[in-house]
């Protein structure tokens, strides 16, 4: 379908009040969210490395929190479906207040452990809040420019994650005991977002067949070939992505490389160029996701994150760095835009979205746990940052080459 076609019918909707009011508490759960992401993702691990000094286990296993949340999802929409149902927006405001707290306790805390399970309990919540999140884009933005929406979204997220970035960076540098405020902050700001969700125009509950259950995950596994053979696809970019994203920070944090580059560098490398990169792509992400074929977007991602693997950890080079970064970044705001509304695209009734989401969750979840503390397995146990690039590039050089085969598929149009 081409790009021409497409952009009379996005105009052709008219924009709803509930679309007008949605995308505004979104502006704003967004900019928070950029915070709470660039902390969960990058700071928490540089605190548990420089402040606690956690053992390579702990740290795989704070990596992989959000991930196992997410293999724990159909369980959760399970729960709000049959035994306590309750609209999306509820179901996720209440999720987000209790990681809200977990993140308070860790902020108060000098105990190493109770620094760790506060925060696995935070992440773990604050990732089951995907299938909901995605019902409300489905019921509250129409398909004709749903990428498009998220796409806009998207950048004020990474916009706000450059200004997180950048006030984590001083503030650790100017005391790493500074990290209580930073958590106390990522606190406050999961709180915010909750109650954003609850101000949404949303009180969708999924129906029935909407729930995941291990029959039905089985019975969408094996009627539908493409979901199935996607999913596979996607797994082996995204499990040499997971498998190497928290060693980049083990890499140019951690003495033992001998880089030990300062805090605010760091998060130049791993945020702030991403970052930028991200927000001057992620509108031409949304209109490729809009308008091209999804097998064709995958490939070029996929492409993307394999330059950021040679340019990274096979030197030294600041500008390599750089490139490296960038390149990062074109993967990442591509891959999140896809990956937030791909199923949207190919589900075969709305009725069974719930289902597509959360076992796509699930699977994701489960796939980047093992993947995280996969890396750290292998760094543990002797094996080189190179060797474990290597295999990255294999598993992302297959996932492009499955993808090249589905460019004509109409479901992905």
């Amino acid at each position: 379908m081409s790009a021409h076609s497409n952009r009379p019918q996005r105009k052709a909707v008219p924009v709803s009040q509930i679309e007008r009011k949605t995308f505004r508490l979104d502006c704003i759960r967004f900019t928070l969210q950029g915070w709470i992401d660039i902390i969960f993702k990058n700071y928490i691990l540089l605190i548990a490395i420089r402040v606690f000094d956690l053992a390579d286990y702990a740290k795989g296993l704070l990596s992989a929190a959000p991930y196992i949340g997410m293999a724990l999802t159909p369980f959760v929409v399970h729960f709000f479906t049959q035994i306590y149902p309750m609209p999306s927006n509820y179901a996720t405001t209440l999720w987000l207040f209790i990681a809200s707290i977990a993140l308070v306790i860790a902020s108060l805390t000098n105990e190493w452990f109770i620094f760790f399970v506060a925060i696995m309990f935070a992440k773990l919540l604050y990732k089951q809040t995907l299938p909901f999140a995605t019902d409300i884009y489905n019921q509250n933005y129409p398909k004709e420019r749903r990428g498009w929406i998220i796409s806009k979204l998207f950048t004020i997220l990474a916009l706000s994650g450059i200004v997180a970035a950048k006030f984590c960076g001083k503030v650790l540098d100017y005391s790493l005991m500074n990290y209580r405020q930073i958590l106390l902050l990522a606190g406050i700001a999961t709180l915010l977002c909750g109650y954003i969700y609850y101000k949404m125009p949303n009180r969708h509950i999924f129906s029935r067949e909407s729930q995941s259950t291990l029959h039905s995950n089985l019975l969408i596994l094996c009627n539908d070939r493409l979901f199935t053979l996607i999913l596979f696809l996607w797994s082996l970019m995204s499990f040499a992505f997971q498998m190497t994203y928290p060693l980049r920070m083990e890499y140019l944090a951690n003495r033992c490389y001998g880089l030990n580059l300062s805090n605010d560098t760091i998060s130049l490398i791993t945020v702030i160029i991403p970052s930028v990169t991200r927000i001057a792509s992620t509108l031409f992400w949304g209109k490729i996701f809009d308008t091209q074929n999804f097998a064709v977007m995958k490939i070029m991602i996929d492409l993307c994150f394999l330059t950021s693997i040679p340019t990274f950890f096979f030197t030294d080079n600041f500008a390599l760095w750089i490139i490296s970064a960038i390149a990062l970044g074109l993967n990442y705001g591509g891959n999140l835009t896809a990956w937030q509304l791909w199923v949207t695209k190919i589900v075969p009734s709305p009725e069974k979205l719930g289902a597509y989401v959360s076992l796509d969750v699930a699977i994701m979840g489960i796939r980047d746990a093992l993947a995280t503390t996969f890396g750290y397995f292998l760094l543990s146990h002797a094996i080189s940052l190179h060797t474990i690039c290597v295999i990255a590039i294999l598993l992302t050089v297959i996932s492009a080459i499955g993808f090249c085969f589905l460019v004509k598929h109409p479901r992905l149009c």
